[in-house]
């Protein structure tokens, strides 16, 4: 069947139907990286202040400078993370300076062995149950308080704009062709 013998509306949804194929990306194989759990645990209690916080993930995290921020605070915000965090594989370890009680909030951020950046943040009490306070009552954020921290990109909008955009131009260049061929085919 030659195309001047598809129908008119065949045509178009041939044409969409290609267009959308050029801009829809095919799914992951896999998806990224995530912690797997922390120590000591989300919401736990523990009788003292640990010596670090251990964030273990589901693959290891890539190890170039930069590309971890952890930071510990307690209940008023104050900052007692102590050092660089130490990455050994999966795990990534924190040291936190002193001893504290209430409240503690953990904030982390580090890149993925697929190359996306990945953070998070929880909490846990020291020495008094029910003594939590959200992560949220701290303002800064983990990247904030990095030297030459970043917010990050989210290329998501970006992409899903370029996408619509791709798809319609697409659909006026099918158009185009569809009404060309039937004036070439009147005359």
């Amino acid at each position: 069947m030659s195309t001047a013998q598809i129908s008119r509306p065949g045509r178009l949804l041939v044409a969409l139907s290609l267009a959308a194929a050029l801009v829809l990306p095919a799914s992951p194989a896999s998806a990224h990286d995530e912690l797997v759990g922390p120590d000591p645990a989300a919401d736990a209690v523990v009788g003292e202040t640990p010596e670090q916080v251990t964030l273990t993930f589901s693959d290891a995290p890539l190890t170039e400078d930069g590309a971890t921020e952890i930071v510990i605070l307690d209940e008023d915000c104050a900052p007692i993370t102590e050092g660089e965090p130490v990455i050994d594989g999966v795990e990534i370890t924190q040291a936190i300076a002193g001893p504290v009680e209430g409240a503690v909030i953990v904030q982390w951020r580090t890149v993925s062995s697929d190359g996306h950046p990945i953070s998070g943040e929880f909490g846990f009490s020291v020495g008094t149950e029910g003594a939590q306070a959200a992560a949220g009552d701290c303002v800064e954020t983990a990247a904030e308080q990095a030297e030459g921290g970043s917010e990050g990109f989210n290329a998501v909008p970006y992409a899903v704009g370029g996408g619509i955009l791709f798809l319609g131009v697409g659909i006026v260049i099918a158009i185009a062709i569809a009404r060309g061929r039937r004036g070439a085919t009147k005359d």
